[in-house]
């Protein structure tokens, strides 16, 4: 089974709060080709993270599959 649709997740780490807390933010890029490697998704991550100020504490591949048809409304 093929994925309809493929997105990318950034997470970084931009210091702490004043409670000590590690400040998270993230950014998704919806638009990966479905047929994109692990690999060759992991270089365009660290690619985009150098951009960043924020330390890459993770990246997540997210692959949507429909499981069901979609029936006219």
């Amino acid at each position: 089974m093929n994925p309809e649709t493929t997105s990318l997740q950034l997470v970084f780490e931009d210091g702490v709060d004043e409670f000590g807390e590690p400040v998270i933010y993230s950014r998704r890029f919806n638009t990966i080709n479905v047929d994109a490697s692990d690999e060759d998704i992991q270089v365009v991550a660290s690619a985009l993270a150098s951009l960043s100020a924020g330390e890459l504490s993770g990246v997540t591949r997210r692959n949507d599959y429909s499981l069901l048809p979609v029936e006219g409304n």
